[in-house]
């Protein structure tokens, strides 16, 4: 019996996976679990479900767990980027949450990195699809099935709207007005129109306004009073738009994705312009919020935003034709089987079918064992971790010119074609028929992908020749620091830095100024470090990483560090093993070193109470806005954003950083 997952982090994620959950309820041979990891709704960082919103779950059909870990599934769903929470749950698939990209999703920012540590990810069309493989930053299968959240709109049996209005308590003969605005404050038409949002509605006309799940609840607040001073104004509690989609004549939004969605099905759009949408932090002129408003009338005030209503009660038609077109452009199949298709796909990925439509066709990759070669039981586990947790199909080599034929046999016995030998000069230099090298000491442990992350440096970043994995003595986080920020400086394991982090977001490439261990790395062929690994490899004392721009990023558990012989002119295939006297030092060296540049990549924090990670997250939050504020010039705001993080986490160096940094440019008066 399979066992499937499914991953509530946040409420917004529930419409987008329970029509697929609802499919796979079918199936008497699923076994179901669900994980909500939040008691409750914690506003700072979005997360959980609101006590109103709970029951959307079906927690009295399946096992409910607190941990995903706790339920031992085959494959896991989620919707968001939250891989770091779900390892060791099997294979991960993301259905996504959204149709847009809010310079987050379907761009070629670092963001879609992200990405990389799912084994799936599922997109609503194939415009999307398409804008993956143009940003070449992800390279695990990418399916378009089409957009499950809307499936019940387009199902043979779909409620018609005089159904859906009677069961909602409305009057099927009036028009009705669906108000849909994003959270986001630079984007939401919310705090520029606030409750003068209720003069859309008149004595003939329903005002439904649906906010989103994440929006601040003081504006939900304000916004409940007018619902008790006129009847034809409803506040929307379900979670789901979908049936108010079905429901409305006319969508007032701005950058929502729910304007796509209600565009899908031919319905015109008023799209409220915030004046204030260019300094969203991650603002992105391509994306499709921004680029495909045409879809609907755009405007910039409440008067413009009432005769657009009207002209679009009056004249629903007028736009068909540009929603048509992008409809089209979006490629996203409207037939109400788009969880159908998401199962569909689960099956491939289980089976091993989904590994041949791969966006980017995989390269060859070799990787050389060096170091205790007639250790044989840590030989046959060094290959099994490869080929197990690697994430990527290698070509495993062990340099073995000092093997014993015994030792060899018995090696062979266990890993078969799984791994080759090299005896000879002439066998090492093959090696660089492969385009990449990755040179390990036998006893290397590594975790979930590790092999595939390194691998993904490379392919991302054509000027960078090496990848170098480091020791859990200088756990580094995996992603640049302009996304998260020092906090303690404190250097957890690698398991819990990497899932109290996003770890998908990659390493900046850095260069170190102390040598690394010159037996455990990743090379491009046809670079100058891959010519200096195989020099390393035929026994020349050189280092392939000393002078090479690196990128540090999977830790992994190296054995000792060991140095091979030179060998000698003449070589006869005798390359012996040795504890290098000095390594003590060189690893302290490198460690330090480690630790200085993990600052540099991004935070680290030890184990923390949810309160204290609670605060740390709003610190987060507050620096973000700190550091955007003071790249667009406006060091005000940035010093009582960064003053917020000093209040919410007073660990919180960077912010004191950054204040500092403005002391010393005496733009602003610092009390």
């Amino acid at each position: 019996m399979i066992r499937v997952l499914f991953y509530f982090y946040k409420n917004v994620h529930a419409p987008v996976m329970l029509p697929i959950y609802r499919e796979l309820k079918k199936d008497p041979n699923i076994e179901i679990g669900i994980c909500s990891p939040f008691d409750q709704y914690i506003r700072d960082v979005r997360v959980g479900f609101k006590e109103e919103e709970s029951s959307i779950l079906p927690t009295d059909e399946v096992t409910v767990v607190k941990t995903p870990q706790e339920f031992n599934s085959d494959v896991v769903f989620i919707a968001d980027a939250v891989t770091y929470m779900v390892q060791d749950c099997g294979k991960i698939i993301n259905v996504g949450h959204g149709l847009l990209s809010k310079g987050q999703y379907f761009t070629d920012s670092d963001y879609i990195s992200r990405e990389n540590l799912e084994h799936l990810l599922l997109v609503p069309g194939e415009f999307h699809k398409q804008a993956i493989r143009e940003s070449g930053l992800v390279y695990i299968p990418v399916e378009a099935v089409g957009y499950p959240k809307i499936d019940d709109l387009f199902k043979p049996n779909a409620k018609s709207r005089d159904e859906l209005c009677r069961q909602a308590g409305l009057d099927p003969t009036r028009k009705i007005i669906l108000y849909a605005p994003t959270f986001n404050i630079a984007l939401s038409t919310i705090p520029i129109i606030w409750t003068r949002i209720k003069e859309l509605s008149d004595p003939n006309t329903y005002l439904l306004i649906k906010f989103h799940g994440s929006t601040l609840p003081e504006f939900v607040d304000a916004h409940e009073t007018m619902t008790q001073e006129n009847p034809n104004i409803r506040l929307v509690a379900d979670l789901d738009i979908t049936p108010y989609l079905q429901i409305a004549d006319v969508m007032v939004s701005d950058v929502s994705s729910a304007y796509i969605e209600f565009a899908l099905l031919d319905k015109p759009v008023v799209l409220f312009n915030n004046p204030n949408l260019k300094e969203y932090m991650n603002y992105d002129p391509r994306d499709i919020e921004y680029a495909w408003r045409d879809i609907g009338i755009q405007v910039t005030s409440l008067e413009g935003m009432k005769k657009a209503v009207v002209r679009s009660l009056e004249h629903p038609e007028e736009l068909s034709e540009k929603r048509q077109y992008y409809r089209d452009k979006l490629g996203v199949k409207c037939d109400g089987k788009a969880s159908q298709r998401a199962v569909e796909m689960m099956w491939e990925l289980l089976d091993g079918r989904i590994e041949k439509r791969l966006l980017h066709p995989p390269e060859n990759i070799s990787v050389a064992l060096t170091g205790n070669v007639n250790d044989s039981q840590s030989v046959i586990r060094t290959v099994n971790d490869i080929s197990s947790v690697g994430g990527i199909n290698a070509d495993i080599y062990l340099l073995s010119p000092e093997i014993t034929p015994d030792i060899r046999s018995s090696i062979s016995a266990v890993t078969g074609n799984n791994l080759k030998f090299l005896s000879s000069p002439e066998e090492i230099d093959a090696l660089n028929r492969s385009t990449y090298i990755c040179l390990l000491p036998v006893g290397t442990v590594g975790w979930d992908r590790w092999l595939f992350r390194m691998v993904n440096h490379l392919r991302r970043d054509k000027d960078l020749q090496a990848v170098v994995p480091l020791t859990p003595e200088g756990n580094p986080v995996q992603h640049p620091g302009n996304y998260l920020d020092p906090i303690d400086g404190i250097m957890p394991a690698v398991n819990i830095t990497d899932s109290k982090f996003k770890a998908a977001l990659t390493a900046r490439n850095l260069k170190p100024n102390q040598p690394l261990r010159p037996d455990a790395g990743m090379v491009r062929t046809g670079t100058a470090a891959s010519g200096k690994m195989l020099e390393f490899l035929s026994g020349n004392d050189t280092n392939p990483f000393d002078e090479a721009m690196i990128a540090l990023d999977v830790v992994l558990n190296l054995p000792k560090f060991q140095r091979p012989v030179v060998m000698q002119p003449g070589y006869s295939g005798v390359c012996r093993t040795i504890v290098d006297n000095n390594s003590g030092n060189l690893l302290s060296q490198t460690e330090r070193r480690i630790n200085e540049l993990a600052a540099k990549i991004g935070s680290a924090v030890g184990d923390e109470t949810e309160r204290e990670r609670q605060r740390r997250l709003e610190a987060e939050n507050h620096l973000k806005a700190a550091r955007h504020l003071a790249g667009k010039g406006m060091r005000n705001g940035a010093v009582n954003a960064a003053t917020k993080a000093i209040s919410a986490y007073p660990g919180c160096i960077a912010a004191k950083q950054l204040i500092e940094q403005m002391k010393q440019q005496n733009a602003v008066e610092i009390h």
